[in-house]
């Protein structure tokens, strides 16, 4: 059974930060995008997995991630491209030990609340309710950044 080393929201999925600098800060050994349009995407796939030739990524559903997880003995970057996604894995019992909220984009009814990061009511909710329930939930778009917690945002939203 596979290591989860870092699981982070990231609506990019793969792009430059986690190829240049998060799997430097935190290695592993393969990229688990978690997306249920994604897997049946062929194109899209192909772009990500070119853009980390030198790991193994495999493109699951949802509800297909612990089989993801259970298939190899390795350590994995559990990558969700929104937070509605990585609430509903929580909720259906994927146990991870933190959460990187990293890039979530600006829309309607949302709050800018770090650079790179928007939230909506709901989502800081969901996010709220995940760390309450003893995820360590953050905000770091760079590992450059020190994290931002979920406190720290609180009165953008009460």
């Amino acid at each position: 059974m596979a290591r989860i080393k870092m699981t982070r929201i990231d609506y990019r999925m793969v792009h430059g930060q986690i190829v240049a600098k998060w799997i430097k800060f935190r290695p592993v050994d393969r990229l688990i995008l978690a997306d249920d349009p994604l897997v049946d995407d062929p194109f899209m796939g192909d772009i990500y997995r070119m853009a980390v030739p030198q790991k193994k990524v495999d493109i699951v559903k949802l509800n297909d991630i612990q089989n993801a997880i259970d298939k190899k003995d390795d350590t994995v970057m559990l990558i969700f491209k929104d937070v509605a996604s990585a609430y509903k894995v929580f909720k259906d019992g994927l146990k991870i030990d933190e959460l990187n909220v990293g890039a979530v984009q600006n829309g309607p009814k949302r709050r800018s609340v770090i650079q790179g990061v928007s939230l909506s009511e709901e989502e800081y909710t969901q996010l709220e309710e995940i760390k309450s329930n003893g995820v360590n939930v953050f905000l770091q778009p760079i590992p450059e950044n020190d994290p931002t917690s979920l406190a720290s945002i609180e009165k953008k939203f009460r």
